[in-house]
């Protein structure tokens, strides 16, 4: 129910953000990949990733909204590897700055946290959790050529998952991403 209902609320951000540009030229909507540097708060560890997918929407002339899908991975030692996969769905406070072509997007966002992780053992069973936690990011993107879009940005990530092995996910995300806005 809960997946119906976030791709429910997707859909109808990215409809309404898509309409009200096509009526008025003010708003737009984004698709864009990123890859990023991982660090635990306390310095005690950094992973590979996060790798992200993010689409959204700007739906007032401030506010925005994204779902972002992101997946980061630790090597913890004998071929053994700690995975975690979050779905952030973001509420954005945003302003564009410039014309339709070209513009600086500074912006700031609050979601909560859906995460999944597990360890998957060289010679044991594999081992997976889930739990809730909250994230907030900022940054810079920018819209060039009227579609591409490039952005830079730092998102703090909370949460825990009870799992053998598993490490305290309060870290710091350093993000570099590019896509497409329309």
């Amino acid at each position: 129910m809960k997946k119906v209902l976030i791709l429910s609320v997707f859909i109808l951000v990215v409809f309404h953000s898509y309409s009200a540009h096509a009526a008025r030229g003010t708003h737009y909507s984004w698709l864009t990949v990123g890859y990023g540097y991982s660090q635990s708060v306390g310095g005690s560890w950094s992973s590979y990733g996060p790798l992200k997918f993010t689409i959204g929407g700007l739906l007032w002339n401030y506010v925005g909204m994204e779902l972002g899908a992101d997946t980061s991975w630790d090597d913890i030692g004998g071929n053994n590897t700690s995975w975690t996969l979050d779905l952030k769905p973001y509420v954005l406070i945003q302003s564009t700055l410039g014309n339709r072509s070209n513009a600086l997007i500074p912006y700031v966002g609050i979601a909560p946290v859906f995460s999944i992780a597990g360890i998957d053992y060289k010679n044991k069973e594999d081992i997976a959790g889930f739990d809730v936690g909250v994230a907030a990011k900022g940054g810079l993107r920018v819209r060039i050529i009227d579609a591409l879009m490039f952005g830079a940005g730092i998102e703090y990530v909370y949460h825990h998952n009870n799992l053998p092995a598993s490490r305290n996910m309060s870290q710091f995300n350093a993000v570099i991403e590019a896509g497409f806005s329309w």
